[in-house]
């Protein structure tokens, strides 16, 4: 289905013409009002820049798509080539936060002079969550049924010949974009960062509070899986083909001397070719500052990297659309593999990991009281309704909108903050990512029987940082995250099948836990800079 119409940019009011149309239409085309906020939001960012760089007599052509459940808004004008996300003043740089926040649903082109611009307003992910749902009840009814009911020689034949390829196929698919994928995500963060840095004092303060909680984060990550743990010592050994693997590999020299040297690679391909995640960060640093400081070839280099980052991350989100399928099998064979008690195993995992999560968000509370003076309990009053959509929608980016003006009008934060910290916050603060790595990686480890010895958490705690500040934000980005890290001790790539049926629900609290902490920081930086309401805080 699609909606069309023409503004001439001539009359006075084209932007209230066009932004009163795309909201009826919306509307129309029953889209929730937080996404219908976020699409008027980056519309008029987007009308006013085309505008801007708009040929004489230009108009305005707006095109509002819907198809298999996704909704886009398409912007098309006649002029000059121009760069969306570029930063030259604090009001550009917010609106360069803004448009990366939003990351692969936001679409420039330029081509036959015509500025084209398409925003994914609605993507069909709550469909993917049921998918895997009933992907996750279907395949615990199969692996009964194959396990209690179904003859044994024609229950291994449909594991060998169905369940076990499908599987095998989508760990491998896996593998295939994990090093590109950290290293040009990386590098592309690290750009951001550096355009970051000229905002000052402010990009100071937020970004300062941003990595202190990761490092509670993390922490607290650890500690409570090391405290609770779950499942029996090595008991998803026995589905591993080749047990030596994991024994030699954790029997490596973990030492902190040995960590810091072999950090550095002998060679810029080995890293990729060897998958040594670590060593692939490292590059991805090196290269990132090295982009900054060649002058001319900066801007092209910059293009380069981004255009390679987009096409990995959209071979990511391409990958995850057969999660439901991996999850199916997944969960069937560890019924048949290991029984009922593996599920119990991982659901135990799962509890512990959504219960660090509701301490981190204590932690919040605890920081609003001690460093900003005020009342947590107001805090969470005050934000319940984010808290709630960042949990239903899964996505920073969704419920950005919804948070920004929880800030302005509950909060009592001023724009000038807000309307910085949070698009920013959306990008790089993902404690609840942090939490998630830290849990289910000590998790996994367990599973598969490797000792996780302090030069090993110190490690995975540099990578997970680093990890959490450039992690891509497309469906399935935190099994890549997690696949980095346990390259590092030693785990088996294969170890994610184990976390993939809770992976979803999970992803709920993490991303509810990224946006009480992007609201907190928020609300700590504008008191500590005057530009904050406490009439309206505490009304």
């Amino acid at each position: 289905m699609k909606d069309t119409i023409i503004i001439k940019i001539n009359d006075e009011d084209y932007l209230e013409q066009a932004l009163k149309y795309i909201k009826e239409t919306l509307i129309k085309r029953k889209v929730s009002k937080s996404n219908a906020i976020r699409a008027e939001l980056l519309s008029e960012e987007t009308i006013v820049l085309l505008a801007k760089n708009a040929a004489p007599d230009a108009v305005l052509r707006i095109k509002i798509t819907s198809f298999l459940g996704d909704v886009s808004v398409e912007l098309k004008m006649k002029g000059q080539e121009f760069e969306p996300a570029a930063d030259e003043d604090e009001e550009e740089a917010v609106r360069s936060i803004l448009l990366r926040a939003y990351g692969e649903k936001f679409k420039y082109t330029h081509k036959n002079g015509e500025n084209r611009v398409r925003i994914v307003v609605v993507k069909a992910e709550q469909t993917a969550v049921r998918n895997t749902v009933v992907a996750m009840v279907l395949g615990l009814v199969v692996g009964l049924l194959l396990k209690d009911v179904i003859p044994a020689a024609v229950g291994d034949g449909i594991c060998t010949y169905l369940l076990r390829p499908i599987k095998t196929m989508f760990m491998s698919a896996i593998k295939i974009v994990i090093a590109p994928v950290v290293f040009f995500s990386l590098v592309t963060c690290i750009s951001q960062f550096k355009n970051l840095a000229e905002l000052g004092r402010l990009a100071a303060k937020v970004m300062g509070f941003y990595t202190f909680t990761t490092i509670i984060a993390t922490a607290l990550g650890f500690t409570f899986s090391l405290l609770f743990k779950a499942g029996e010592w090595g008991f998803a050994l026995e589905t591993v083909q080749d047990t030596t693997v994991v024994a030699e590999t954790s029997d490596a020299d973990f030492s902190l001397i040995s960590a810091l040297v072999n950090i550095v690679p002998s060679n810029f391909v080995k890293p990729f070719v060897e998958a040594d995640t670590l060593q692939v960060m490292f590059l991805a640093l090196l290269v990132g500052v090295a982009v900054g400081m060649i002058g001319e070839y900066s801007t092209i280099l910059k293009d380069i990297f981004e255009a390679c980052n987009s096409l990995f991350l959209t071979i990511t989100t391409m990958i995850a659309k057969a999660i439901p399928f991996a999850v199916f099998c997944s969960i069937a064979l560890m019924i048949v593999d290991m029984g009922g008690a593996s599920l119990v195993s991982v659901l135990t995992a799962a509890l512990v990991q959504v219960g660090t999560i509701f301490v981190m968000i204590c932690v919040y509370g605890v920081l609003v009281l001690v460093i900003g003076h005020l009342n947590p309990f107001k805090f969470f009053g005050n934000i319940k309704e984010g808290m709630v959509t960042s949990l239903t929608l899964s996505s920073s980016s969704a419920a950005m909108p919804t948070n920004l003006r929880i800030c302005k009008e509950k909060l009592g934060i001023s724009p000038k903050v807000c309307n910085f910290s949070i698009p920013l916050g959306a990008t790089v603060n993902m404690d609840g990512t942090c939490i998630f790595l830290t849990s289910f990686v000590i998790f996994l480890a367990r599973a598969y029987g490797v000792e996780v010895t302090a030069p090993m958490i110190m490690s995975m705690t540099l990578s997970i940082i680093l990890l959490s500040f450039s992690a891509p934000g497309v469906p399935g980005s935190a099994l890549i995250c997690i696949g980095v890290l346990l390259g590092q001790i030693g785990v088996p790539v294969e170890a994610i099948g184990l976390i993939l049926p809770v992976n979803p629900l999970v992803d709920m609290f993490d991303t509810m836990n990224n946006t009480t902490g992007d609201m907190a920081g928020t609300l700590l930086v504008a008191k500590s800079e005057k530009l904050f309401d406490i009439d309206i805080y505490n009304s």
